[in-house]
């Protein structure tokens, strides 16, 4: 092996790797080892999976907020009706309360 070909492990897939040092780029991967589906295959359906769920996730939320609004806007009548009524009991001068 030349000074400046290294082969190296590679992190993620455990195949040899033969980098130069001169162009700093891998130049060859070991030809015995075959694809078996790893790598990027594997980051790409992983990467499905989050986008589905999150996209579950995002939705649900969604629908809380609306449902919460909704349960908001409710109060909200219920407490301008109370208002009303409690008008219609209130004197309307201040002198008429003794």
């Amino acid at each position: 092996m030349s000074k400046h070909l290294f082969r190296i492990p590679c992190p993620c897939c455990n195949k040899m790797i033969e980098v130069d040092t001169r162009s700093g780029k891998a130049r060859a991967m070991r030809a015995d080892e075959k694809d078996g589906g790893t790598g990027l295959d594997d980051l790409l359906q992983a990467q499905k999976k989050d986008q589905e769920r999150l996209s579950d996730l995002f939705s649900s939320a969604q629908d809380s907020e609306r449902n919460r609004e909704d349960a908001l806007e409710r109060q909200l009548r219920r407490a301008k009706d109370e208002a009303k009524k409690d008008k219609d009991d209130r004197p309307r001068n201040i002198f008429d309360l003794d």
